[in-house]
């Protein structure tokens, strides 16, 4: 109780403090661990530390200094004993808030960055720690910084899912005893309660697919940290608010039929939209459709059907026209010699009868050629993520799944 009282008491003064949308001439510390720290070698291609998306981010929001003290193998309990045994102290997160007490003075912005290692590893001693005791510790470690710097801005940033055996870990227990689902719940239900914004890479459709792991398990491959980076700008440019907030959480129905004429499946979709509208809820449709002025016919269908002016329908073509933008902009397509074009006149899918190539936006290289059916299936594993509520049309009726069922 003593620690929620001080915790309560130091939020007093921090919901007064004015939000920093900018790093221009900031310093920034993180503490987390490989994930954003970086680790050695592997395929050729893992970043350390220069190309891991915090110093990345820190460069497009003109931060003066970047001090990344996020160390391989740590959490909040635990350290590398060679680490311990060569400098004196714990690198578990107290231990390096302790020992880089002056840094933190001395900081504008502080990225805590960890969760993977809590889920999957027990104390340095071997005794296991409850979930409980991660809210505790958690709690207790956003206090200790605040007490050193009262107007240091925070962000937590959740690891939002592991890989094990090539599958999403996110219903695997750790030897702590609790899945990787509930350590992310967990840290979530700290860092709200501790009024810490939450920059959840979920939000901005990442993470959620093996192929964005260069190590099939938890680690991210450098155009991954590129687009995290990206990402991070937005959420700070945007007052530490992401898409998910400042447009709604919307509820996913992904659609495979033509949404301009009129049929059996369509009527379904739109009564499943109004049943969920008088539910309080903003629905997303998730469809297929090769339209160059797809979203004039949209504002019609809406118009037309009555439905609810903030419906989102988003079409995976004019979602790869431009991936990372983050607003609600429309593109103009172009189909060209079997080849679409974005309307800065960029060519990003070529169609060959039933096959489909993309221009990767990670490294602008063409994909292997693969089915539209494979091409739709690729895109709702990235897109979709296990915070979404997700229905697909199942013998007429809308069911709810998850993204793991996509698996």
């Amino acid at each position: 109780m003593e620690v929620r009282s001080k915790v309560k008491r130091i939020l007093g003064q921090w919901r007064h403090k004015k939000v920093q949308n900018d790093w221009s001439n900031k310093n920034v510390v993180v503490f987390g661990d490989s994930i954003v720290a970086g680790q050695e070698l592997v395929r050729e291609e893992t970043p350390y530390r220069d190309a891991v998306y915090a110093k990345l981010a820190s460069y497009y929001l003109n931060a003066h200094k970047l001090e990344n003290f996020a160390e391989t193998g740590t959490g909040q309990f635990k350290g590398q004993h060679h680490l311990d045994h060569l400098t004196g102290w714990t690198h578990s997160f107290e231990g390096s808030i302790k020992h880089y007490r002056q840094e933190i003075q001395q900081a504008d912005v502080v990225l805590i960055a960890y969760g993977n290692n809590d889920w999957k590893q027990p104390n340095p001693d071997g005794s296991l720690h409850t979930l409980d005791e991660v809210k505790v510790k958690l709690r207790e470690n956003i206090q200790r910084i605040r007490l050193i710097n009262h107007h240091v801005q925070l962000v937590g940033i959740l690891e939002t899912l592991a890989f094990r055996k090539r599958k999403p870990a996110w219903h695997l227990k750790g030897p702590n005893g609790f899945t990787y689902q509930e350590i992310v719940a967990a840290f979530i239900e700290v860092y709200q309660e501790c009024d810490v914004p939450i920059f959840d890479i979920r939000d901005y459709h990442l993470g959620n697919h093996i192929d964005e792991y260069v190590d099939d398990r938890d680690h991210f491959t450098l155009q991954v940290h590129k687009q995290i980076a990206k990402s991070l700008a937005d959420f700070v440019h945007h007052q530490y608010k992401s898409p998910t907030d400042r447009f709604g959480q919307t509820v996913k129905i992904i659609f495979d039929g033509e949404l301009f004429e009129d049929s059996k499946k369509r009527r379904i979709l739109i009564k499943k939209i109004r049943e969920l509208d008088k539910l309080g809820k903003q629905s997303e449709i998730l469809c297929f459709m090769m339209e160059g002025n797809f979203y004039q016919k949209i504002n019609k269908f809406i118009e037309i059907n009555s439905l609810p002016k903030n419906l989102k329908v988003t079409n995976i073509y004019q979602y790869y026209a431009s991936p990372l933008r983050y607003e609600d902009n429309t593109e103009i397509l172009s189909l060209r010699s079997s080849t679409l074009y974005n309307d800065k006149n960029i060519a990003f899918i070529q169609l060959i009868s039933d096959q489909v190539k993309l221009r990767r936006y990670s490294d602008d290289d063409w994909s292997n050629q693969m089915t539209k059916k494979q091409f739709n299936q690729n895109w709702l594993k990235h897109y979709l993520s296990m915070k979404d509520v997700i229905f697909i049309l199942k013998e007429d009726k809308y069911e709810r799944i998850q993204s793991l069922d996509l698996y």
